[in-house]
């Protein structure tokens, strides 16, 4: 059982390759440059990798689990410091509240589940966050030192992006208080020396393996030339329009969206004094200037929204159009602890029935107290996790034969005995999937030409484009295929012909 989400396998497209990235580093010990199946991996510096390998040396590197509890860590260090933000502001009351909206928001449950680098990020800054509010109340070295390694943490976990998306939400502080001298109360030259403390053994490491190269990929190459589109870094994909995360923001706040929206305008209406809103605005216009963008991005902004949400939901009196929202995050929650049942409909029909009932029970526990005492809004939170934990369960449980590769993997690995297997074209999901699965480098070609004698071959086809090219030059005896994350995975036994039917030399055409 998948509940809520954790045991269940590798998903394409980011959880295979990272997964892979984090096996080879606990396999090799190299903690400066991250590898993918032999070859250095310089998209970002290794902050994750590095903790999720220590998790993969404890528990094994052949099991997605292991590396997935370092998304789990990252994410509980992340509801703690949230709470630690606004307990000292607004009491256990509020805390409890933005813990609860942050654990049960879509986009952060999510990423604090997935197999992905960026809710170190979203530790890093919540940490920042966390720092910058305490020394505005009384500044000290201590708080700014907490500043400084928050900082440098979040440069090791995503690059440039990580310290820029705290320098400008500092900025728009500055602005929103109209007192640029505050930054001198902060110690900045402190702040600076604590986050180069980690950065800079990194660098030395990193050119000491690869000199000017290596530092330009990962620094220039995948953080300014990603940033502004320029050529090198627009090749790698992911480029968006400026207005693209203005509907994904609210989509990713989901079941949350309805009080983000007035706690936002509240926010705006008594800027001088919310403490959160420049933590929202500012990342939100950086990133949103970037070429790049991913809704997973965003992820840095969901604690400033959920303490904007909780500070707002603990306020005395509200507007009626404001009631109306919290009415509708109500029948929201009521209507999400049927939906578990769905698994009746989807073949899940135990799962359904037993997590439709645990989801009802919390319904009926919590609504129940809600009617009869005060603090009504800890019991829309409690019963909107438990919905969500409910019926994520069951979603899982449906989705992870149509997207978990891992399963796949091992079981090509098993036919294959302990006979090599090679892959054809195999990108960076495929790559790292088979690098972590049979524990060593996995022999990848790009090229007909290279399949020189039989032996063992995998693929993955969006298409049948692969398979035809392959039956061109070879005879193929299909031994396992799945069909994994809208591509069609396939292991063969193939014998080259000894005149084939096309040139060998011609490429694979996906």
């Amino acid at each position: 059982m998948q509940f809520p989400g954790i045991n269940r396998g590798l998903w394409r497209p980011d959880e295979p390759r990272v997964a892979g990235i984090c096996a080879e580093m606990a396999r090799t010990g190299n903690y400066f440059v991250p590898h993918l199946n032999g070859r250095p991996f310089l998209e970002q510096p290794p902050l994750y990798y590095a903790v999720a390998s220590v998790f993969g040396s404890l528990f094994g590197t052949k099991s997605d689990i292991p590396f997935r509890m370092s998304s789990l860590l990252f994410g509980v260090l992340t509801l703690g410091i949230t709470f630690f933000i606004v307990y000292p502001r607004k009491g256990l009351h509020a805390g409890l509240l933005a813990v609860g909206i942050l654990a049960s928001s879509w986009g952060f449950f999510r990423i604090s589940r997935w197999i992905m680098v960026d809710i170190s990020l979203v530790c890093g800054v919540t940490l920042a966050l966390y720092a910058y509010l305490r020394l505005l109340d009384k500044p000290g070295s201590r708080d700014s030192i907490i500043l400084g390694l928050a900082t440098g943490l979040a440069f090791m976990a995503k690059g440039l992006i990580g310290p820029a998306i705290i320098a400008v939400a500092i900025l728009i502080d500055f602005i929103r208080h109209k007192d640029i001298t505050m930054l001198w109360k902060m110690c900045p030259l402190l702040i600076l020396v604590i986050a180069l403390i980690p950065v800079i053994p990194w660098v030395a490491g990193v050119y000491h393996q690869g000199g000017w190269p290596f530092i330009r990929e990962v620094l220039v190459v995948n953080n300014i030339m990603r940033f502004t589109g320029a050529s090198e870094g627009a090749i790698l994909g992911h480029q968006q329009g400026i207005l693209y995360y203005w509907d994904a923001l609210p989509m990713n706040m989901l079941p949350w969206t309805f009080l983000a929206i007035p706690a936002f305008v509240a926010s705006m209406r008594s800027f001088r004094h919310d403490p959160y809103l420049s933590w929202v605005i500012g990342p939100l216009i950086l990133l949103s200037l970037a070429s790049t963008k991913r809704v997973v991005y965003l992820a840095p902004l969901y604690p400033a929204v959920t303490c904007m949400v909780a500070n707002w939901l603990t306020t005395a009196s509200r507007r009626k159009w404001e009631d109306i929202m919290v009415r509708i995050t109500w029948w929201i929650a009521i209507v999400g602890s049927f939906i578990p049942f769905a698994g009746i409909l989807i073949g899940k029909t135990a799962l359904g029935v037993s997590m439709g009932i645990l989801s009802l029970s919390g319904l009926s526990v919590f609504a129940g107290v809600a009617r009869r005492r005060e603090l009504k809004e800890i019991h829309l939170v409690m019963v909107m996790c438990i919905a969500l934990c409910t019926t994520a369960t069951v979603y899982f449980s449906y989705k992870k034969p149509g997207e978990d590769c891992l399963g796949f993997a091992r079981e090509a690995l098993y036919k294959a005995g302990h006979r090599e297997i090679t892959m054809i074209q195999g990108d960076e999901s495929t790559a790292g999937l088979f690098s972590m699965t049979s524990g060593k480098v996995m022999r990848n070609i790009f090229s007909l030409s290279r399949i020189k004698a039989p032996g063992f071959f995998v693929w993955a086809d969006k298409d049948e484009k692969v398979l035809a090219s392959i039956k061109n030059v070879a005879q193929v005896d299909i031994l396992l295929e799945q069909r994994v994350g809208g591509r069609v995975m396939r292991l063969a036994f193939i014998k080259p012909y000894d005149k084939p039917i096309l040139s060998s030399t011609s490429p694979i055409h996906a």
